[in-house]
C-alpha cells in the first residue's frame, strides 16, 4: 500500500516548526512520506549588516536541518521530514505568474495527499514572504487540475481555523523550534505555545472542545469564506496593517550588494 504524502510550504525556515510541528509529527510518526518546502532562508533575518546574505542563510539552513531531525531518522541516519528550497531572497518571495506556476509544477512532482501552507487572507503574520508564499500556494491549487489536487489542503496561521489536530507530541515539536536558536529560546517558544489561545479561543472551544490543539483552515476557492468574521475581525485588524520585513534600512546591504540572486533558476528540487 502506498504511504500518504504531506507537503507543507514555508516562507522561512523555523516556520513549519513554529505553525505545524504536531502536523509534522504525528505525519512522521505514522509513517507518511513528509516533505517540507522552504521558500526563502532567512537572508535578511538579522539587524547586523555583517551577517546578512549568505552567512546568516548558512546558519538558518543549519539550524532548520537540525530541526528536521528531531521528527525522527531512517535507520541510515537521515531525517525522515525531507527538506527542499525554493530558493529565493528573505523580503522578496515573488508573487507572480511564474512563481504561481513554479510552485505548482513541484506540488504537482511531490504529488501529496495532504498539503498545508500559509492564510493570506485571515492571517496572524503580515510578513511579506508569509502573504507571497500564501498567495503563490492558493493559487497554485486554485489553478490545478481539480482532480490532481490533492485529497485535504490546508492554511496555517489562520485566524479562523476549522480542523484541528490535539497536541500530542510536545517533546519533539519544542526539540524542533528550540532548534532556530538564533531566533527563539526556551522562552519565547514556551509563550508561543500560549498565544493560539488568545488568537482563536472561541474555535478552541466550539471545534477542538477546549483541548490542546493545532488550528488550521480548510481551503476553499469561494472567496466569501476569506473574510474575516466575528473575533477573527477584532484580532485581524490589529495585524493587517502591520507588514514586518520593511522597516527602513533593512534591505541594506541590497541583494545586488551581496551577490544574491533574486530570480533562482530552474525548477525547485
Amino acid at each position: 500500500m502506498k504511504k500518504p504524502t504531506a507537503l507543507i510550504i514555508c516562507p522561512h525556515p523555523d516556520d513549519g516548526d513554529i505553525m505545524c510541528g504536531e502536523f509534522c509529527a504525528q505525519s512522521v510518526n505514522a509513517g507518511w512520506n513528509v516533505h517540507e518546502l522552504l521558500m526563502t532562508t532567512d537572508e535578511y533575518g538579522t539587524t547586523r549588516n555583517d551577517f546578512k546574505g549568505k552567512r546568516i542563510k548558512a546558519i538558518r539552513k543549519a539550524e532548520m536541518i537540525r530541526a528536521s531531525r528531531c521528527y525522527g531518522v531512517d535507520n541510515n541516519g537521515n531525517a525522515l521530514l525531507q527538506l527542499h528550497w525554493a530558493n529565493y531572497i528573505d523580503g522578496f518571495a515573488p508573487f507572480t505568474i511564474k512563481s504561481v506556476e513554479r510552485l505548482q509544477m513541484f506540488i504537482q512532482k511531490i504529488n501529496p495527499d495532504v498539503i498545508l501552507g500559509p492564510d493570506p487572507f485571515v492571517h496572524h503574520d503580515a510578513h511579506v514572504d508569509h502573504l507571497a508564499t500564501g498567495r503563490n500556494y492558493y493559487y497554485a491549487l486554485k489553478w490545478m487540475d481539480p482532480k490532481k489536487r490533492p485529497k485535504l489542503m490546508l492554511f496555517f496561521q489562520s485566524l479562523m481555523p476549522n480542523f484541528f489536530i490535539p497536541i500530542l507530541n510536545p517533546k519533539t515539536v519544542f526539540c524542533a523550534r528550540i532548534a532556530h536558536r538564533s531566533q527563539w529560546t526556551e522562552r519565547t517558544v514556551k509563550i508561543y505555545g500560549n498565544i493560539q489561545r488568545f488568537l482563536y479561543p472561541f474555535r478552541l472551544i466550539t471545534v477542538a472542545g477546549g483541548r490542546k490543539s493545532e488550528g488550521f483552515r480548510k481551503v476553499t476557492f469561494n472567496y466569501s469564506n476569506h473574510y474575516p468574521q466575528g473575533f477573527a475581525k477584532f484580532v485581524f485588524r490589529l495585524f493587517k496593517d502591520r507588514p514586518i520585513g520593511y522597516k527602513e534600512g533593512h534591505f541594506i546591504p541590497t541583494p545586488g550588494q551581496l551577490q544574491l540572486k533574486l530570480e533562482p533558476e530552474g525548477e525547485i528540487e
